[in-house]
């Protein structure tokens, strides 16, 4: 299974349960994007809203940090992401099934802008 930029550095920010918490700006543009993902992920973990929105704006930050290119496309992952149910969004982590889980296409785009 191969790693993709967002989830491994924010695999870090909830280790404990191997989730993601966030990958998307949390500034003017990106609010819906991150305030959407991040209730998904209070829904469907033990990580709260604020702490996901904590997370989305540093790893916003590391992405710029690597190009405009690779902000944008996590911004657009979570778009995908931010309309996952609970058994999407586990589909998702597992990337089951391999060659469509749901939001694979937006992870491909986040690895080839992020270099991951």
């Amino acid at each position: 299974m191969r790693a993709s930029f967002s989830k491994v550095a924010n695999a870090l920010t909830v280790a404990s349960f191997a989730l993601i918490c966030t990958f998307v700006a949390c500034g003017d543009d990106s609010d819906n994007a991150c305030s959407s993902w991040c209730g998904v992920v209070e829904e469907c973990t033990d990580v709260s809203f604020s702490d996901c929105m904590n997370g989305c704006a540093e790893e916003i930050s590391q992405a710029g940090a690597v190009s405009p290119q690779c902000a944008n496309a996590i911004r657009d992952q979570n778009v995908c992401l931010g309309a996952l149910t609970c058994p999407e969004f586990e589909a998702w982590l597992q990337e089951v099934p391999p060659d469509t889980y749901p939001c694979k296409a937006a992870d491909d785009a986040v690895d080839d802008a992020c270099g991951g």
